[in-house]
């Protein structure tokens, strides 16, 4: 359970297929997190996309991994809501041709990983090792014009009871400088489809 602390700190970097690396001015935010006792009900996840590419409505996910000592690994995901324009504040102005969505567990989900990280904690207790992964992934997009720019640059912050505020994790990072997720891009269908 010692791990579960570090691991949130990096959370977000791990949307988009862990693209990047965290800024060095948010290390220090961002070390202040406390993953057993950080307030769920806090917790949001933004991310600036280039106006060529959206997020699908129920398409952004928290993903946990968990692993107890010798018992196999569990998966869960909990559903991230969008964020109403008054529930945005601290943000940044997305630049020219980008905009940036931000996201919160819903209330049962936050709930529901409430309970999981408790069973956690307690197994600790109970002097049993573990570890827990998280990872916000935008696993659904569409594309909004057929054409894509020369680069695809996303920033993702993260939020969290102890940042207070929001916290750039991944900074600019060009989506088509990744090989895998450039290939990928062909595959993403036109929005309203």
């Amino acid at each position: 359970m010692n791990r579960l602390a570090r691991v949130l700190a990096s959370a977000a970097a791990l949307m988009l297929g862990g693209c990047g690396s965290v800024p060095l001015t948010s290390i220090p935010p961002l070390a202040r997190i406390d993953a057993r006792t950080t307030d769920l009900s806090m917790l949001r996840v933004a991310v600036q996309l280039p106006d060529a590419l959206r997020p699908r409505s129920g398409g952004v996910k928290l993903d946990v991994v968990t692993r107890l000592a010798g018992e196999a690994e569990t998966r869960a995901s909990f559903a991230m809501m969008e964020l109403s324009a008054r529930e945005r504040g601290g943000l940044p102005v997305p630049p020219q041709n980008s905009s940036i969505y931000a996201y919160r567990l819903s209330p049962e989900d936050a709930a529901r990983f409430e309970a999981l990280r408790a069973s956690m904690v307690e197994q600790g207790k109970n002097g049993k090792r573990g570890s827990m992964g998280l990872g916000v992934a935008a696993k659904e997009f569409c594309r909004a014009n057929a054409g894509l720019p020369a680069s695809l640059l996303v920033t993702i912050y993260l939020m969290t009871s102890e940042t207070k505020s929001f916290v750039p994790v991944v900074r600019d990072f060009d989506l088509l400088s990744d090989p895998a997720m450039a290939g990928g891009l062909d595959a993403i269908q036109p929005c309203g489809q």
